[in-house]
C-alpha cells in the first residue's frame, strides 16, 4: 500500500511539472529576489541539499526535489520529495531512502498589497518514508499562516509563518505528533543579485511539553534572471525537541518557470 501510494505522488509531481509550462513565464527580477518571502506564490523547481548534526552523534543527509506551481494570481500548490540518509548504523532498517513526501493542497493569498502580504495554506505529510530511520511514520497535515512586509521598499523585507501539525494516522508504535512552528525571516538585498536572510525558528511540542529554538542565515545569489543559487548556515541555540540540531549546512539551486 505505502508503495503504491508512493508510485501515485510520484505520478502527481509529474503532472505538477508538466502544468509548470503552462504558467506564465513573464517574472520579473525583482520578484525572483523575494522567492524566500513565504507570500510570494512563484513557479518554480527547487533542488537543495541539507546536512543535520545532532548532538547525539547522529548524522542526517537530505537531498529535497521541491516543485511550485502559481495556480492564477491568488493560489498556489508544491510537492516535496526528500531523501535521507541515516547515520545511524543497525542491521534492522535501511540507511538512505526515500522520506516523507509532503504536498501544498492549496495556499491562498487573502491580501497583497505593494508593502505586504498575508496567505494561509494546508499541507500534508506522507507516512512514505522506506525506513523508520527516514521518517516520521505518521500522516500528518500542517495549516500555516505568513505575513510579509517591506520594512525598505526593495531593500529590506520581514515575514512570519506561524504553522501547526498534528498527525491522524500512521505506524501506532511511533509518537504521535502536535507542535506549533512560528519562524521570523529578515531578508536584506545586498544588491540587485544577491541577498542574505536570517532567520530563527522555534518549536513547541504538545505531546512532551518540549520545545526547540534554532537560528539559520542563507546568502543566495542570482547570476542569471531566472536562476537562483544559495548556501545557508544554521545552529541549534536550546531545547530537547527532535527538530533541534546541534549545526546544519545546506545548498540549493532554483529554477524560476
Amino acid at each position: 500500500m505505502k508503495y503504491s501510494l508512493t508510485l501515485l505522488i510520484l505520478v502527481l509531481f509529474v503532472l505538477n511539472l508538466h502544468s509548470q509550462g503552462q504558467q506564465d513565464s513573464l517574472i520579473r527580477q525583482e520578484e525572483q529576489k523575494v522567492a524566500e518571502d513565504p507570500t510570494q506564490f512563484l513557479t518554480r523547481l527547487e533542488l537543495f541539499n541539507e546536512y543535520q548534526h545532532f548532538e547525539n552523534g547522529i548524522d542526517l543527509n537530505i537531498t529535497t526535489l521541491r516543485s511550485v506551481v502559481k495556480l492564477g494570481e491568488r493560489f498556489t500548490s508544491r510537492i516535496d520529495i526528500p531523501f535521507v540518509y541515516n547515520s545511524k548504523n543497525t542491521n534492522d532498517y535501511k540507511q538512505f531512502g526515500l522520506s516523507d513526501i509532503s504536498f501544498r493542497l492549496l495556499g491562498y493569498k487573502i491580501y497583497q498589497s505593494r508593502r505586504e502580504a498575508l496567505t494561509l495554506s494546508i499541507e500534508v505529510s506522507l507516512n512514505t518514508a522506506q525506513s523508520p530511520l527516514l521518517g516520521s511514520g505518521k500522516n500528518s497535515v500542517l495549516l500555516m499562516g505568513s505575513y510579509t512586509r517591506f520594512l525598505i521598499p526593495k531593500r529590506m523585507l520581514f515575514a512570519g509563518t506561524l504553522q501547526q501539525a498534528n498527525s491522524f494516522s500512521g505506524d501506532a508504535a511511533r509518537n504521535d505528533l502536535s507542535f506549533s512552528k512560528l519562524q521570523l525571516v529578515l531578508l536584506y538585498f545586498l544588491s540587485k543579485k544577491s541577498w542574505v536572510v536570517i532567520s530563527p525558528e522555534y518549536f513547541m511540542d504538545y505531546t512532551k511539553g518540549q520545545q526547540a529554538l534554532n537560528i539559520e542565515s542563507r546568502l543566495a545569489y542570482a547570476p542569471l534572471p531566472k536562476f537562483n543559487v544559495w548556501a545557508k548556515a544554521g545552529a541549534g541555540l536550546y531545547g530537547d525537541f527532535i527538530t533541534r540540531y546541534q549545526w546544519t549546512a545546506e545548498i540549493g539551486v532554483r529554477r524560476f518557470f
